[in-house]
């Protein structure tokens, strides 16, 4: 069976640097989001030149095309045996159109992981990573849509019962390696 994981955090709990580790332990592809797209825009797909003047007007990509893309990507063969999930989805809407993509296609998710920091810590993290758009007032804005917009999340997969809380406020290794003590219970048959 394969292992499908979602990670679900603010910016700043490291779920992309985790993805990465899970993704190279256990032999399957990190699906983040963004990369997704930039790779779709390389490419110069019809979706990708779609995506490219979405965001070259400054909007976000729709969450119908979002969806298309992801599932474009789950059907390459590399993800046979699993995927982590990163970045997708945010919204309560974007997790139903998910489950009903996944449906399709015969896919779910074996285990959801929240990685949970409180927002002192990840606005410090952020505002360590300094990136341009990383103003006092960006991180705060992004942290106000995390609570508002994807932390409904966390209670959307506990009812599905496959929602681990993981403590995201420790070093890189201890929370690794209490997802690694998760997915061993994760069933594999």
């Amino acid at each position: 069976m394969p292992l499908n994981v979602l990670l679900l955090g603010p910016q700043g709990a490291g779920k992309g640097t985790q993805a990465k580790r899970i993704s190279a332990e256990y032999g399957i592809p990190h699906i983040a989001s963004g990369e997704i797209l930039r790779a779709e825009m390389d490419a110069g797909t019809e979706l990708g030149k779609r995506v490219k003047e979405t965001i070259e007007r400054g909007d976000l990509v729709s969450d119908d095309v979002m969806i298309e893309l992801i599932r474009n990507r789950l059907e390459q063969p590399d993800t046979d045996s699993g995927f982590v999930l990163d970045g997708f989805p945010r919204t309560t809407v974007q997790a139903e159109a998910l489950d009903s993509m996944f449906a399709d296609i015969g896919r779910n998710f074996s285990v959801a992981f929240a990685l949970q920091i409180p927002d002192e810590v990840a606005f410090d993290r952020l505002r360590r990573r300094a990136r341009a758009d990383d103003t006092d007032e960006a991180i705060q804005r992004r942290l106000d849509n995390y609570h508002r917009e994807t932390e409904p999340l966390i209670e959307y997969y506990r009812t599905r019962g496959n929602l681990v809380p993981i403590h995201g406020n420790r070093s890189e290794n201890e929370v690794f390696a209490e997802i690694q003590r998760a997915l061993e219970q994760v069933p594999t048959a």
